[in-house]
């Protein structure tokens, strides 16, 4: 396998990374309100759908990131960023990226793998992420690494995102 590395904010700060996937499912939240509030999440197969967007890394939003890639050459083909909530004491997962060319290698498990170990280093109680409910192959890639869905806020991206089947999804861990 190859080297995991850590990115240095000067070199990096404001690089732009490109999420890309395909999914043929997402995950589609009903919520009933009657006496009681009904929530439901559930698996749905969909039309091919290809979703694309991007992101960059250390963002000002960011407290203390730690940014970590593997690279082939010189051509960085994944890389994920996450820092200590000091306020809860979780460490979230901002970004986090496996070129399309390089999935189902292993290069993922590495990255995730390697930040798992760097949170429990800095104490971290928990580790946490936030996914769209319908990128169903990372929702997927997650709960094989032992996350687990832990809320969800159905206004995060627009103010239809139940109706645009995109809503934003928290999945977690403990760590200790």
């Amino acid at each position: 396998m190859m080297k995991i590395v850590e990115l240095n904010p000067n070199e990096y700060k404001g690089y732009e990374i490109e999420y890309e996937y395909i999914t043929r499912f997402h995950y589609e939240v009903v919520i009933k309100k009657k006496k009681d509030i009904a929530i439901s999440i559930k698996k749905k197969k969909i039309k091919k759908t290809e979703k694309k967007f991007n992101d960059h890394l250390f963002a000002d939003y960011i407290e203390n990131p730690k940014v970590f890639a593997i690279f082939d050459k010189k051509k960085m083909i994944g890389v994920i960023e996450g820092s200590l909530e000091s306020w809860n004491n979780r460490y979230r997962i901002w970004n986090f990226v496996v070129d399309k060319r390089y999935r189902k290698e292993g290069y993922g498990k590495e990255l995730f793998t390697h930040m798992v170990s760097h949170a429990k280093k800095e104490g971290a109680r928990a580790l946490v992420l936030e996914v769209q409910s319908c990128n169903e192959p990372a929702i997927s890639f997650y709960m094989k690494r032992g996350l687990h869905f832990i809320g969800m806020d159905t206004m995060s991206y627009t103010n239809n995102d139940i109706e645009s089947k995109e809503v934003r999804l928290e999945f977690g861990m403990r760590l200790n």
